[in-house]
Formats: structure tokens, C-alpha cells, sequence
């Protein structure tokens, strides 16, 4: 199953010697840090989201492998014209509390590239200023499961968004089989963007 989801925000990131090196590591010829921005992203975490849907703490570990080396887009439009970051490392943030579905709260952490080019000033500009900032990520999952009852993609009659009992019933997306990539979008799945 593909999934496009995210919270997503973007954060200043400052260039240095550990990240040239990873980003030099994807690039065909060696940048400089005058050459590129660099900047971090939300990418998604483990809260239950607007679609009823959640990513497990593992698929977040599974996917930090996973996003590495992969585009930056816009709204999901698989396009290589559209092009223009590409993350070069990934870590897993822990945060105070717990998600509704009872876990710490975590998020994968994104850090990103693009060259600085006329093409890009304006963009640059935009994150800079706040206002390119939501991210969603696209990416298939081996599994989905019912938080209610455990059955596999949607095989039971439970409502996402509903509660049976004390239980509310999302579906909880396990196991990821690939990352293909992030995008900046305007309104994310998930409301923590």
C-alpha cells in the first residue's frame, strides 16, 4: 500500500564538515557549503493522524534508513522537474508525552539540501520565511493493522475515527517497504505540521 502522509515542518539548519561529507556523498561532483542550503524537516511521526492513521515507532526507524537520498517534490507530483532537496541524513527525535495511542511521542527528522541557484532563491526565501514549511512523505508499508482488533488492511468492520470501548480505532502502519519521497504540500496529514 502507498501512503502519503506527514507532519511536516521545516527548521534552519546550519552546514558542517559531517554534513558536506554525507551530502558530497550523493552529489556527482564535490560541493562546497557556499554551494548549498541546508535545512531539517519534520517528517512524519507516530501520532494518529487526520486520515485515522499512524505510523509505529519501528516503521519510524525503519523509514529513517529509508529516506535517505530521496527528492524533495511538490504536493506529490512525481516529476523530475520538480526536484529541488534531497535528504542527506535522518535521526529519530523523542518528545515529552504520549501519542493516543499510548506510546512516547516521536518524529523522524529530516535534513535536506538544495543548491543555492537562482532557480531556488525564491524558494530558499520562502522557507526561510515561513511560509514553505508543511511536509508530507510518500512511502509504501508492508502492513496495516486495526488498533481495535489487530486485523490486517482493513479485514474488520471497525470505523477509523471511532471508539469501541475505551479503544479508538485508527489504523496503525507497520513495516515500511520503501520511501519515495517528500513533499512540500499545504495541508498535511498530520495536524502537527
Amino acid at each position: 500500500m502507498d501512503v502519503k502522509k506527514q507532519p511536516g515542518s521545516v527548521m534552519g539548519h546550519q552546514v558542517s564538515r559531517e554534513d558536506m561529507d554525507l551530502i558530497n556523498s550523493l552529489a556527482k561532483t564535490a560541493l562546497t557549503p557556499e554551494q548549498v542550503y541546508t535545512f531539517a524537516v519534520r517528517l512524519c511521526d507516530n501520532e494518529v493522524d487526520r486520515d485515522w492513521e499512524r505510523f509505529d515507532t519501528s516503521a519510524l526507524t525503519a523509514l529513517s534508513r529509508l529516506f535517505i537520498g530521496k527528492s524533495g517534490i511538490f504536493d506529490h507530483n512525481w516529476s523530475a522537474e520538480g526536484q529541488t532537496a534531497r535528504i542527506y541524513r535522518t535521526e529519530l527525535c523523542r518528545e515529552k508525552g504520549l501519542t493516543a495511542a499510548g506510546e512516547p511521542c516521536c518524529y523522524l527528522k529530516g535534513y535536506a539540501y538544495m543548491l543555492r541557484s537562482e532557480k531556488n532563491s525564491d524558494l530558499i526565501q520562502e522557507i526561510e520565511g515561513g511560509i514553505k514549511k508543511e511536509v508530507s512523505v510518500g512511502c509504501s508499508m508492508g502492513r496495516s493493522v486495526c488498533s481495535v482488533c489487530g486485523a490486517e488492511n482493513g479485514a474488520c468492520s471497525h470505523v477509523k475515527g471511532q471508539v469501541y470501548g475505551d479503544k479508538l480505532c485508527f489504523t496503525e502502519l507497520r513495516e515500511p517497504l520503501d520511501a519515495y519521497e517528500w513533499s512540500f504540500v499545504a495541508v498535511p496529514a498530520q495536524p502537527r505540521a
